[in-house]
C-alpha cells in the first residue's frame, strides 16, 4: 500500500467479492481475500494488479447443499428453495447473530472501502457547525438549515432536556446515562444561580457554593446548553474559585471561557484574559504566553487589566522587584488574588537580590519594599522560610526625641542568605489541578 491508500480497483474487488458472498462461503471468500491481498502487498503490486480480472475459487465453487434450517417450504407447493441473502452491493451489512465480532467489524471495514470517495473532507466543520447552531450559539443559520448528511450525528435526537425543578443539587461525577429527572433545565438553572450568588455573599461558604456550582455547569454541560448564561455562570465560578485561592477551579472555568468565547458568546472576555496572562506568569509558561501575546489587538492592549498584566510581565523580565510590588498594591479587579499566588515567589527573588548587595536590611525598608503589610508579617514570613536573621542595627536617619538614634532590628544578609537560597530552589516548579 502506498502512502495514497489502496487502489480504487482493490476497493471495488473488495466490496464485490463482500456483495456476492453467502453464509455459507463467507468465511472461506475472507480467508481467500486476505490470502490474495497479502501476496499481492508482499510482492507491491497491488497498483499494478489487473483486479478487475481476479476470480476467487470460493466464489466460483457452487455452496454445498442447504441443510433443513436453509430451506423454506413454497406456498401451494410440495417444492422447497433455499433462502436468497440479498447484500446491497456499497452498503454495510448489520452483524448476523452467527457471525463472530472479529469477521463482522473487518468485513465492515473491507466494506467501507469503496465508500471513503464519497466522504467530505468538511464531515469535521460540519458536525461542529450543527453543534454549535442546536446550542443556541449566535448564528444567522438555524439548524435546519443544514442538509441532512448520514455522516454527521444528528445531536438534536440525542440532546437531553431535564425536567428536575431542584434548585439545589449536589454534584456527582456522572458514571451512567443521565437520567432526565435529575436534571434541571435551563429556567431552573437560571433560578439557581440567583439563589448561589445570594447565598455566597450572605455565608461565603466556598465548599457549598463551589459544590453547587460544578453541579450547575454539569447540568448545562449534558444539555448542551452554550450561550450566553453558561458563560456567565463560569465567569462567577472562575471570580469566586480566585477569591479563595483555589486555582484548580479557576482553571477548569477558565479554559471553558476560552472555547465559549470563541463562539462569540457575550462575557468579560478582556477581563479574563488579563488574569490568563498573570496565570501565565505565575506557572512560568513561556511558550503559552508568547502565544496569547501574539494573538493580542492594540485594541486589547489597551484594557486597564491587560495592560497592567503587561507591566507586570515586564517587571519580571527584568527582574524589577520595585516596580512589580507597587504593580502588586494597584492591581484591577482580581488581579491582586491572581498574583497573591506567585508574590512569595517574587519576595524571596528580591530578597535574594538584596541579601548578596547589603550586609544587612532594615526591617522597615523590607516592609515597604516588598509590599508587606506590617513588620510582623514580614517577620513571619522569614521565618516560614527560616531566614529570620536579625541584629539591632542603628539609622542615622532616625532619632527619639532625646536625640539619641533610634535602634531598629536588620536582616543580616550573610546568615539568611543560604536559607533564601534554599527556599527559592522549591520554586522552580508550579503544579495546579487542572493546568492548560
Amino acid at each position: 500500500m502506498t502512502s495514497t491508500g489502496w487502489p480504487p480497483a482493490l476497493k471495488a474487488f473488495v466490496n464485490d467479492a463482500f456483495s456476492r458472498c453467502t453464509d455459507q462461503n463467507k468465511a472461506k471468500v475472507e480467508a481467500e481475500l486476505k490470502a490474495v491481498i497479502h501476496s499481492a502487498f508482499s510482492s507491491q503490486k497491488l497498483w499494478s494488479t489487473d483486479w478487475s480480472s481476479v476470480r476467487l475459487a470460493s466464489l466460483d465453487t457452487p455452496p454445498p447443499p442447504p441443510s433443513s434450517s436453509d430451506v423454506t417450504p413454497l406456498v401451494g407447493s410440495g417444492l422447497k428453495r433455499k433462502k436468497e441473502i440479498k447484500m446491497p452491493k456499497g452498503k454495510l451489512a448489520s452483524a448476523t447473530p452467527d457471525m463472530p465480532e472479529d469477521i463482522d467489524r473487518r468485513e465492515k471495514r473491507s466494506r467501507r472501502f469503496n465508500n471513503d470517495q464519497a466522504i467530505p473532507s468538511n464531515v469535521g466543520a460540519s458536525t461542529s457547525t450543527h453543534y454549535a447552531h442546536s446550542n443556541g450559539y449566535n448564528s444567522p443559520m438555524g439548524s435546519r438549515s443544514i442538509e441532512a448528511d448520514a455522516n454527521v450525528i444528528d445531536w438534536d435526537r440525542e440532546t437531553i432536556v431535564g425536567t428536575s425543578t431542584q434548585l439545589e443539587k449536589p454534584y456527582l461525577r456522572l458514571t451512567t446515562v443521565p437520567n432526565p429527572a435529575t436534571i434541571r433545565p435551563l429556567p431552573v438553572l437560571r433560578r439557581t444561580l440567583e439563589m448561589l450568588k445570594t447565598k455566597w455573599r450572605s455565608e461565603q461558604n466556598y465548599n457549598y457554593v463551589c459544590d453547587q456550582f460544578k453541579s450547575l455547569r454539569q447540568d448545562l454541560t449534558v444539555q448542551r446548553i452554550k450561550n450566553d448564561f453558561t458563560v456567565t455562570v463560569y465567569e462567577i465560578h472562575a471570580r469566586i474559585a480566585l477569591e479563595k485561592g483555589d486555582l484548580g477551579e479557576y482553571n477548569q472555568c477558565q479554559s471553558q471561557l476560552r472555547e465559549l468565547y470563541k463562539h462569540g458568546l457575550v462575557g468579560h472576555q478582556l477581563e479574563f484574559v488579563a488574569y490568563r496572562l498573570l496565570y501565565l506568569l505565575h506557572t512560568r509558561n513561556r511558550s503559552e504566553l508568547t502565544s496569547v501575546l501574539a494573538d493580542l489587538s492594540e485594541v486589547e492592549r489597551a484594557d486597564e487589566g491587560i495592560r497592567h498584566a503587561l507591566q507586570v510581565r515586564s517587571a519580571l523580565a527584568t527582574s524589577n522587584y520595585c516596580s512589580f510590588f507597587k504593580l502588586y498594591l494597584v492591581a484591577p479587579k482580581m488581579g491582586g488574588y491572581m498574583m497573591d499566588h506567585f508574590a512569595p515567589r517574587e519576595r524571596l527573588q528580591a530578597l535574594l537580590t538584596m541579601t548578596k548587595a547589603y550586609k544587612s536590611v532594615p526591617l522597615t525598608f523590607l516592609v515597604s519594599q516588598l509590599a508587606f503589610d506590617t513588620e510582623s508579617e514580614t517577620v513571619q514570613f522569614l521565618n516560614s522560610h527560616q531566614a529570620a536573621h536579625f541584629s539591632p542595627a542603628p539609622t542615622a536617619a532616625s532619632t527619639n526625641g532625646n536625640g539619641h538614634q533610634k535602634i531598629e532590628r536588620a536582616l543580616v544578609c550573610k546568615d539568611a542568605y543560604p536559607a533564601l537560597l534554599t527556599a527559592m530552589s522549591k520554586f522552580t516548579k508550579v503544579d495546579i489541578k487542572g493546568q492548560i
